[in-house]
């Protein structure tokens, strides 16, 4: 018995190409390559064609034969008498789109099939699941992101897709708990990112872990998780923070409680149920490290299956990522940070990174969205900006420098309890930082700030 041919459709590739013979115009209405086409002369077939209607030639069986004839493949595709077979192969145009999406489903059905070949290699050779696991998806992940799905979308589809959007905007945000920054920024919604620079010393770690546990305990009623892959920091130094954090208890006291006296009077069971009460356990942790951008997508998924609902992840940092084939940090961080971008939407999530700042910057003193270390594409990929320093007063300043949902350049004095790591609260810098988070907290029908008095114009 012969061997089975990989899945395909003679009559479906024949049809596409025939009817954008029959009219070009048809062909704006197919979203294929050449490759997906299974005969080789349906490839060549199928390149010429979209060179010429590209190029505005037009494409008929003249234009396409000498084409064709002047590239060397006239004869290889059948000569002439195999493009007259083709237009009269079809009687009209009208049904491309069904043979279209024949060709295109056959297309995938190889490319699986070819995937799961290297899947099946690489699983004899691979000595870690998890890694073998993350390839495998991250190969069948391209095939899916090749087309498939709608491609444009009318008025009237964009009105419903923003009303569906808008209905479950507040529980999907992520918020990051302090309101003169939220109701200026307006949340960092599902698909969208959003990066934190800043300098040594000015805890820009803590900053994240108490924005994170910030979600998590106000998503503690619907039981959302925020995500905190912690490349950095190990498990154990990422729990003493967020008891620290959460219940404002010193290191010291924290460590006693484990290997002291108060260890004898349940200070676990005591911690840990106070903990739960106010949500702290919605914080899941990931400490590995070296990860790549497919694995944290990986690793997320995986805990979707197993907690549920997700409301945020939270990576730190940028730096410590690893990345495939990258031959320099450039390359690595420049692929990590695009891909950032399109993991929040393939998985439909807010996602927060820690990067470091340029040694530029830290020797001008200031820092601004290009200051990011590594490249450029960390605020290309960004929706949303913050940088940490410190002013000469020694106070943590938070900065908004890009903002896609309006004001950027705005400044916050943060309030932090360096003993406890903990961020109480993010007070406006300057007037224009008091009267834009002013209008802010109007428009969210949010009392105004404290720190306003009657003498404010706004």
């Amino acid at each position: 018995m012969g061997q089975q041919l990989p899945p395909h459709s003679i009559e479906a590739e024949m049809s596409v190409i025939g009817a954008v013979l029959l009219d070009n115009d048809s062909y704006h209405k197919l979203d294929l390559r050449p490759d997906d086409f299974y005969y080789t002369r349906h490839r060549s077939l199928f390149a010429a064609l979209q060179s010429l209607i590209d190029s505005g030639t037009g494409a008929d069986l003249v234009t396409l034969s000498e084409a064709l004839r002047d590239s060397g493949h006239l004869e290889k595709c059948g000569g002439s008498l195999y493009l007259a077979e083709l237009v009269d192969y079809v009687p009209t145009a009208a049904n491309i789109t069904y043979y279209s999406n024949i060709v295109n489903t056959k297309s995938k059905a190889r490319q699986v099939m070819s995937a799961a070949k290297t899947i099946l290699v690489d699983a004899e050779q691979s000595s870690d699941p998890d890694v073998l696991i993350s390839n495998a998806f991250g190969q069948l992940q391209q095939i899916g992101q090749s087309s498939g799905g709608k491609v444009w979308m009318s008025l009237a589809d964009q009105a419903r897709e923003y009303e569906q959007y808008i209905q479950t905007a507040d529980d999907t945000r992520f918020a990051a708990g302090y309101p003169e920054l939220d109701c200026i920024i307006r949340g960092v919604a599902p698909g969208e990112v959003m990066m934190i620079s800043g300098y040594s010393g000015t805890f820009k770690s803590a900053f994240m872990h108490n924005i994170l546990l910030n979600s998590a305990m106000k998503m503690g009623g619907n039981r959302k998780k925020s995500l905190f892959f912690s490349l950095e920091m190990p498990t154990t130094l990422v729990y003493q923070r967020s008891v620290q954090i959460t219940l404002e208890q010193d290191t010291y006291y924290i460590e006693s409680g484990y290997a002291g006296e108060k260890a004898k009077q349940n200070y676990r069971e005591t911690t840990m149920k106070e903990l739960e009460r106010l949500g702290a356990d919605n914080l899941i942790v990931n400490p590995r490290p070296a990860l790549t951008i497919e694995q944290v997508e990986h690793y997320t998924r995986l805990a979707r299956a197993e907690y549920g609902e997700i409301g945020v992840i939270g990576i730190d940092y940028l730096g410590l990522m690893a990345a495939d084939g990258a031959r320099s940090e450039y390359e690595r961080i420049s692929y990590c940070a695009e891909q950032s971008k399109n993991m929040a939407k393939r998985l439909n999530l807010p996602v927060v990174i820690l990067t470091q700042v340029s040694r530029e910057a830290i020797k001008n003193g200031k820092i601004e969205m290009h200051s990011a270390k590594g490249s450029g594409a960390v605020e290309a990929s960004a929706d949303y900006m913050l940088s940490i320093s410190r002013n000469t007063q020694k106070e943590i300043i938070v900065e908004l420098l890009k903002n896609r949902n309006g004001r950027a350049d705005l400044k916050f004095i943060a309030d932090l309890e360096a003993k406890y790591l903990k961020f109480r609260s993010l007070e406006p810098y300057d007037d224009m930082a008091k009267k834009s988070v002013g209008r802010g907290l109007s428009r969210l029908g949010t009392v105004q700030l404290k720190s306003q008095d009657s003498s404010d114009p706004f």
